[in-house]
């Protein structure tokens, strides 16, 4: 009879709890209906998470280009100044602070305190310690100058080795589960980066005289372009030796990345206008021959073949073709655009 009185009691223990858990599920769900029907007044779809966003990616790329170029001046100025100073002497006057996200190449501070003078950009600020900000108006994240610089010179080394990868061995180093959105913030600070970059090597030119768009294509080999001073020393003939080749295999499909209309500033990329005055002077379609047109070279070799109808349609840029010289050193280089080796 004990066993049984008890088993007695639990079971109508085990009802109570068991109506008090349908009670409180029930008025969960109808806290979420209601809060649905608030979401939906308000401009939110109610089967999302998320607000409905009206601006296109091509606007929110345009106004993020345009809000670091506005601040690309300061930030090559403060880059400067701590590339040459590890500790710099910032008033604190009229300063107030606020916290980010800090990631370094082993450590990574989620509280990190940042001091921002009157009147002066988030970025500004972050540079001041040797950070850099993932957003040009409120960073939230910012990663070291440190690591930026790392991944720099891995690319340049092994450009294979992409942010993805990049970005999860840092979350392996910092024990954090890898999301696309580490992803993309190490993109837009490496982009940033990169601009800065360009920028302190524009003053740099600019300091010595090297502004001229065909200075590298002159002064890039010495060798190559080396003139002969001495009385009795004969002249090279040929001056020197070049090579140009295209690579087919680099091509762009028209209807990608077209959200982002930046333009990237290249010392070796010949720009679309100068190329676009020759598109006249192949008269012959792709994919068509003259009637008196030596066959001979097409048939042996695939590089000569012209681009078909097809292949010209669906990409944009159908390859680059670059000019070397005998040392190695690339010249120029140019992109096939909807056209074969011409």
């Amino acid at each position: 009879m004990g066993s049984n009185s008890n088993e007695g009691h639990y079971s109508v223990e085990s009802r109570l709890l068991s109506a008090y858990a349908r009670l409180q599920l029930q008025n969960r769900y109808i806290l979420y209906f209601f809060y649905s029907v608030f979401l939906a007044n308000q401009g939110y779809c109610s089967s999302s998470k998320h607000r409905s966003d009206q601006w296109t990616r091509e606007a929110r790329y345009t106004n993020m280009h345009a809000s670091w170029h506005l601040q690309l001046p300061a930030l090559t100025n403060v880059y400067l100044t701590w590339k040459h100073n590890s500790s710099l002497n910032v008033a604190q006057t009229s300063a107030h602070k606020f916290q980010v996200t800090a990631v370094h190449v082993f450590e990574l501070d989620y509280f990190h305190d940042i001091t921002q003078q009157h009147k002066e950009v988030a970025n500004v600020s972050l540079l001041h310690v040797g950070l850099l900000g993932c957003s040009p108006t409120a960073p939230t994240v910012a990663i070291s100058l440190q690591c930026l610089e790392l991944y720099h010179q891995l690319r340049r080394w092994q450009s294979s080795f992409s942010i993805q990868a990049f970005t999860k061995v840092l979350c392996a180093i910092h024990n954090v589960n890898y999301a696309q959105t580490f992803h993309d913030q190490f993109s837009i600070a490496f982009d940033i980066y990169l601009t800065i970059l360009r920028s302190v090597r524009s003053q740099v030119d600019m300091a010595l005289s090297r502004t001229d768009p065909d200075w590298r294509l002159r002064h890039g080999c010495l060798p190559c372009m080396f003139e002969v001073s001495q009385p009795n020393e004969c002249l090279l003939y040929p001056a020197s030796l070049k090579a140009m080749d295209g690579n087919n295999s680099a091509k762009h499909m028209a209807n990608a990345g077209s959200a982002n209309l930046c333009i990237f500033p290249s010392r070796y990329m010949i720009p679309l206008d100068q190329v676009d005055v020759f598109k006249d002077d192949v008269r012959l379609r792709p994919g068509e021959h003259g009637a008196d047109q030596l066959t001979f070279c097409t048939d042996n070799w695939k590089a000569t073949n012209s681009t078909e109808e097809n292949t010209v349609r669906v990409f944009e840029q159908t390859g680059i073709f670059l000019s070397a010289c005998r040392h190695r050193i690339i010249q120029m280089v140019t992109e096939m655009r909807r056209s074969g080796e011409l």
